[in-house]
């Protein structure tokens, strides 16, 4: 019997830390609910670097960085939202939701 599950991935790396939050769900609300909140926090600029530097007051994407987003529902298994420091690599904030079987 296959199952199916949501897998949202925040990977995440700064000049001084970096890391790898897993969340795991069953069904693709919950997953995507988990999704939308991360992409919140990471533009909120009293929680991330993301916030304060990336976004003109305009919301459009600054020159040193890049945003590559999918959030598109239609193509629920492969959401993602992807920012990155033109600069430095290093400091990047990837958050993805996929859709994966269980065997």
């Amino acid at each position: 019997m296959n199952k199916t599950v949501y897998l949202v991935l925040f990977d995440w790396s700064t000049t001084d830390s970096d890391g790898i939050e897993t969340y795991l769900y069953r069904r693709y609300e919950d997953a995507r609910r988990k999704f939308d909140e991360l992409i919140a926090d990471e533009c909120d600029a009293n929680l991330s670097w993301v916030g304060s530097e990336v976004f003109d007051e305009n919301g459009e994407v600054n020159d040193d960085y890049e945003l590559d987003c999918n959030t598109d529902e239609e193509n629920a298994h492969e959401l993602y939202w992807h920012v990155v420091d033109k600069n430095d690599y290093n400091r990047h904030s990837f958050i993805d939701l996929l859709k994966r079987e269980i065997h």
